[in-house]
């Protein structure tokens, strides 16, 4: 039984936007009593980053615009490294936080990996149902 569940694509929208607010607060916040180890926020921003691209990537997966699904993936990419670079400068006006550049390269880096993440998953599941459809035609004649 293959049974897709759709999810409107204003939902999606508002958990980014929600999300993007998050980081957003986050990054607001003075973090000088927060002892972490030489370059764990490096990470942070990796994983932080990488996940906004791929809510952006899914939120995108529902647009109804003419374009291809990579320029799509492209998009998402180029937005998540957007959102880093006014992140590093909304970080210069917060007491006790810097700017840094490797923090930007580390957002980006992460939304490249999650781009390519999503490519590789939706490849696979559209190609398992092309393949289910197949088998499940054979079957009927």
């Amino acid at each position: 039984m293959n049974i897709k569940i759709k999810i409107h694509w204003v939902f999606k929208y508002i958990l980014t936007v929600v999300y993007a607010g998050i980081i957003y607060w986050e990054s607001s916040r003075d973090t000088s009593s927060v002892p972490l180890p030489y370059h764990t926020d490096k990470i942070v921003h990796f994983v932080e980053f990488g996940l906004l691209c791929l809510m952006t990537c899914w939120l995108l997966s529902s647009a109804r615009i003419g374009i291809k699904w990579i320029y799509k993936i492209i998009l998402a990419v180029g937005i998540a490294s957007l959102y880093g670079i006014s992140d590093e400068f909304h970080q210069s006006f917060t007491p006790n936080r810097s700017v840094d550049i490797f923090d930007w390269f580390a957002d980006t880096t992460g939304a490249i990996t999650a781009g390519f993440l999503w490519q590789i998953i939706t490849r696979k599941l559209q190609t398992k149902e092309k393949t289910f459809a197949i088998e499940k035609t054979l079957i009927k004649t």
